[in-house]
This record gives structure tokens, sequence and C-alpha cells, in this order.
């Protein structure tokens, strides 16, 4: 049974490439026949092609068996290796052309067979089975095949026919369906496969999308709240070295904890080990908005948040406070967590600026930042919806809510 090989597209035109044969092997017919001929497909085609041509023995001892002339027995001998060779060496050939081509060279091949009736008679049409193979590994759609094997098996029921239902040949029309059927089966199996490993082929591909866009977002989470807060300290510890040199220090010491803990933090997302703390994020937020001289509004820890929540939160959190640090000209910012609600406020004069860049971004289905952005999905993903909007204190407010029943 021969083995199959990667199905080409039904309608795939003549400059497309099947098995390798590049566009240079195209402008070159030696070059191109020989690397059709070369492929794995064609290999596998080749070795199962001997189990096609085992039982063809019969039909060279039929030609020298039969009481004919010595010519027509060397006549015949050459003409059946002829045919066979053509079985051999055509699909290989045929792969990389149009349905059409294919079809039309696979009857011409299978009325070419009448040329032995001379030599073998009725026996010809054992040779028909072979046609059936050709036309299961020529990867045709299944309606043009159907046609094809039918107009076979009509031709031999009317060779038996003829011949009386011949003891053997009577018996040539249900084994041509039966193999027909074999080899359709067996073809159609290797196509599914070969859709199931494009599918997962794509999957994968998906996914590794998937994980850069995640691992993109994380970044962008971990290193935007923690250089976001260096940049403010650094910027405060640069104002106090001259009022306040005991400050400064301190200030400092602040800013190397930052980043010892912002590379920690970015080691652990490259690991996919990270995990988000909300208490220990309602904690850096209240250190960041005093260090930003903006007085923080937060509770002590979010106990009553449900479990599922809690990462959300923390990360709403830290995208708020990292949004009102960087843009609000706020004094004062008001963090409110519930079961299943959190809010990041503010009563800085750009609230309603951006709340404006979100609403229009969102109608026009873009991007509205990394942060909010990358926001939006994690709360897509845990069902949850986020909102930002101006604030009722003249800022800006980022909200994030599941409802909980």
């Amino acid at each position: 049974m021969p083995p199959g090989r990667e199905r080409p597209h039904a309608e795939r035109s003549n400059d497309v490439k099947v098995n390798s044969v590049s566009s240079l092997e195209l402008s070159q017919p030696r070059t191109a026949v020989r690397s059709r001929l070369r492929t794995r497909g064609a290999y596998q085609w080749y070795a199962g092609t001997i189990f096609g041509l085992a039982y063809q023995s019969f039909e060279v001892v039929n030609v020298w068996t039969n009481g004919r002339p010595l010519a027509n027995e060397i006549i015949g001998t050459v003409l059946l290796g002829v045919f066979y060779a053509g079985y051999v060496i055509a699909p290989p050939l045929l792969w990389m052309y149009r349905v059409r081509v294919r079809m039309t060279v696979i009857t011409l091949y299978w009325l070419a067979t009448l040329v032995l009736w001379p030599f073998i008679g009725v026996d010809v049409i054992w040779i028909w089975p072979l046609i059936g193979a050709m036309i299961a590994f020529c990867w045709m759609p299944i309606l043009p095949s159907f046609i094809l094997s039918g107009l076979i098996i009509v031709g031999q029921v009317i060779a038996a026919w003829a011949a009386d239902w011949a003891e053997g040949i009577a018996f040539a029309p249900f084994v041509t369906l039966t193999v027909l059927i074999s080899l359709f089966g067996i073809t159609r199996q290797i196509m599914a496969n070969q859709q199931l490993r494009a599918a997962q082929a794509t999957i994968a591909t998906l996914a590794a999308a998937e994980e850069r866009a995640r691992l993109a977002r994380d970044l962008h989470d971990v290193l935007g709240h923690s250089l976001t807060v260096v940049a403010v300290k650094s910027e405060l510890a640069g104002r106090l070295v001259e009022l306040d040199p005991a400050r400064a220090v301190h200030e400092i010491g602040d800013i190397e904890a930052l980043a010892r803990t912002a590379l920690a933090d970015l080691r652990a997302a490259v690991t996919s080990y990270r995990e988000m703390n909300l208490e220990a994020e309602l904690s850096a937020a209240r250190t960041a908005l005093t260090a930003a001289d903006i007085t923080a509004h937060i509770p002590n820890d979010g106990e009553v948040v449900n479990e599922e929540l809690r990462a959300l939160f923390g990360w709403v959190v830290r995208e708020g406070v990292t949004n009102v640090i960087r843009h609000s000209d706020a004094r004062q910012c008001w963090i409110e967590i519930e079961q299943g609600r959190v809010s990041v406020r503010d009563d800085g004069a750009s609230g309603a600026m951006l709340a404006a860049r979100t609403a229009a971004g969102s109608a026009a289905g873009a991007a509205t930042g990394n942060g909010l952005h990358g926001l939006r999905e994690r709360a897509r993903e845990a069902g949850a919806e986020l909102t930002a909007t101006p604030g009722d204190r003249g800022g800006f407010t980022l909200t994030v809510e599941k409802p909980i029943g």
C-alpha cells in the first residue's frame, strides 16, 4: 500500500512549489523532474508501489503462457514494463499540478492500458486497480476521484460481461472496489492527520504569541511602576541633597531597595514564577504616593477581596497608582477595595483628558496605552470589567469590578 505524502492544495498554480521544488528548478525542466522524483514523499510512494506491483507478476506470466507468438510475448512484456514504470513515477510528477491536469493524465494513462489488450486479453482489467491507487495518492478532491473510480469499475463490469463473466474476471470489479475503498480511507486519514498537525502548529504559534504578549504586559507592569517610583524618588533626592542631606540619603536608600525589588520582580516575571501580592502593592502604593508628595487614602489590607481576584486587584492598584504619579498632578489619591471591586481615584487636573483619550481609544478599537490595555486583558480573563472615567473629585477614576453572587 503506497504511503502518503503532504497533500498539495487542489488549485495550486504551476508556479507554486511542492516537494521543495525551487523556482530555479522549475526554470530547468530536467532538474525539476529529478527533484520531484527524489523528494521524501516520492520515496514513500516508491516503497508503497512494491505492494501494488507484487500481484502484477501474474500478468507477466500470462503474457508468456497464452500461446501467442514470441514477438507478441516480447512486445507485451515491454509494454507492461512501460506501464508499470509509468505507475511508479507518474504521481510524484503530478503532485505539483492542478486537479484538472492530474485527472486528465490519469485518465489517459488508464485508456492507454487498452493497448495491452491484444497481448493479454481481458486480463488487462487487472491492471486497473493500479489506476485506482494513482487516483487515491494523487490527492484529488473527492468528487473527481469518485467519478474516475466509478468509470473504472463500470469499465471492468462491461469487460467482465463481454467475457461472459469468465472465472476470475468476474471478481475484478469487486477487488478494485475493495482496493479503492481501502486506499481512499488511508489517504483521507493521512490528510486528516496532516490537517491536525497543521492545526497544532497554528495553536502552538498562537500560544507563543500570547505568551510573548503576557510577558510584555508583565514586564511593563513590573518595570513601569518601579521605574516611575525610582524617577520620583531620584528627583526628590536631588532636591534634598543640599536642603536635607540626611533625608536625601534615606531616599537614595529607598531607590536602591526599589531597584533591587524591581530586579527580583523582573527575574521572577521572566521565569513565570512571580505572583502578585495585593497587600504588598497597597504598601508600595502608600510609599510611592508619599514620595511623590501625594496624600494617600489607602486601606491597610485587602483581606475582604475574593481570593480569585486578589492578583488582579494588585495589578489594578499598581497600574492606577503609577498613572496617578505620572500623569495626574494630583494632591490626593484614594484606593477603595471591596469584595469584588477596586477603584483608584485622584483629584488631579488631567482626569477628563485621560478619560476622553481612553474612551476614544476604546471606540476606535485601539490600545489605550500598554498599562490600561494590559489591565483590560487581565480583567477580561478574570471575568471582570474595567472602566476608566473622570472622577467625581476632578481627577481620574480607574475601576475594576466583577459581580459576586
